[in-house]
């Protein structure tokens, strides 16, 4: 737990002293952040501001180093590094908004973007870097590697070299076995992303302290 939180706090160093452009951390959640679920405000819980622009990078990136890349291995890919980063560094990789439908875990906002239902905006930076026909996606133009930071880089290259070769049938079972995957459909805490791994709980905490001051602070960013 020691280690994971030293780790975080070096993380958090290395950024500023990068300038890195880390959003999503300091960022203060627009009103269509919140979603509604069972009455319950999801503004009480996790929650991050998504980056079309490193959602469409990321996609090229897991598309150019993975073989017969598609929807569901793309979602199922960024799933695990939205994952894995935030309970690591306290923060998702693009910030997604994660939902549980058929499928499992699934980025709603990156899923619009790959079936052109996204913004128009979003749709054109998808498009200059990916191409969607029907289920597959290729690759059209490398990423922009400058997008991430050191760590969201290490995280996407942890995936590809894990799940990367892994069938589309079996990222979607592996998933399923996440205790992220509830039996309910609909939005997805990400409190749940921490059930289960070992040491994370110190990230955890340090993560909902920076939500709290983001919600206090709220009411002042518009003035």
């Amino acid at each position: 737990m020691q280690a994971n939180l030293l780790r975080l706090i070096l993380f958090r160093i290395r950024c500023t002293l990068e300038v890195c452009n880390e959003k999503q951390i300091l960022s203060i959640s627009t009103s269509d952040d919140t979603v509604s679920l069972g009455g319950e405000n999801m503004a009480k819980k996790l929650r991050f501001k998504f980056s079309a622009e490193k959602f469409a990078n990321a996609v090229a990136y897991l598309s150019e180093q993975c073989p017969h890349s598609t929807k569901l291995t793309i979602c199922k890919q960024l799933y695990f590094a939205d994952k894995q980063h935030l309970v690591r560094y306290g923060r998702p990789i693009t910030g997604d908004h994660y939902w549980r439908l058929e499928h499992g875990q699934i980025p709603t906002r990156g899923l619009n973007m790959l079936r052109s239902k996204a913004a128009p905006h979003e749709n054109a930076l998808l498009q200059r870097f990916v191409s969607v026909n029907g289920n597959s996606v290729q690759l059209k133009q490398q990423a922009n590697r400058k997008v991430f930071s050191k760590s969201d880089l290490e995280v996407l290259n942890w995936v590809i070299e894990k799940y990367g070769r892994v069938s589309a049938t079996r990222l979607r079972q592996m998933a399923h076995d996440e205790p992220s995957c509830t039996d309910e459909m609909g939005p997805i805490d990400y409190a749940l992303f921490f059930e289960g791994v070992k040491g994370a709980e110190a990230v955890k905490e340090l993560a909902e302290s920076e939500q709290e001051s983001r919600d206090l602070l709220r009411p002042y960013a518009a003035r």
